[in-house]
């Protein structure tokens, strides 16, 4: 039997959970973990608020995670409230058999949920039909630029959107046409 849950706080995710997903960044996504970041022992930026998706075995095995963060994004001289998925892993004995999917609807539903403006994060272009198949629109003309904000480049990743809010919905063009700086991504 398996087993979902949401922690909404960092303090509610078990230990356990926490060093398997720390375990599988590490090894999948080792960019995070350079410099600066060698002995890092955590997720997320606390800053960023981080809701955790989980399902597990009755036994506590991690089978797959997704975390729900947000952040205000500036563009284009207006604030969004921005929500996103990171995190997103399913490991590999239990892939292709509707994991990962669930998570990610878990997740969407969060941030279509909340407050938001917009849902926006960025992944490799290979996973857009995934993504999309949970209403994330791929944003394919957009340009996201990541690092530090005095030199920012170019993310070589596909950025995801929602639109949520009035304001946002009017605003979809900036997204397509001004480069969004989207922060230092770890």
């Amino acid at each position: 039997m398996y087993k979902q849950q949401i922690f909404q706080t960092d303090k509610q995710l078990p230990e356990s959970y926490r060093w398997q997903i720390l375990s599988f960044l590490r090894y999948n996504f080792p960019d995070g973990f350079l410099g600066d970041n060698e002995g890092r022992d955590w997720l997320h930026n606390p800053q960023d608020k981080p809701i955790h998706i989980t399902i597990s075995t009755d036994n506590n095995i991690l089978i797959s995670y997704c975390a729900v963060v947000q952040k205000l994004l500036k563009h284009n001289k207006q604030s969004y409230l921005c929500y996103g998925l990171t995190g997103v892993m399913t490991y590999p004995p239990f892939r292709s058999k509707g994991f990962g999917n669930r998570v990610v609807e878990m997740g969407t539903q969060i941030i279509k949920n909340s407050n938001a403006d917009i849902g926006l994060f960025n992944c490799a272009k290979e996973l857009k039909d995934f993504y999309a198949k949970s209403g994330w629109i791929p944003m394919e003309k957009s340009t996201t630029l990541v690092g530090k904000k005095d030199n920012p480049l170019p993310s070589n990743e596909l950025l995801m959107m929602l639109f949520l809010s009035d304001k946002a919905i009017s605003k979809k063009s900036d997204f397509e046409n001004i480069p969004i700086y989207f922060g230092e991504d770890t």
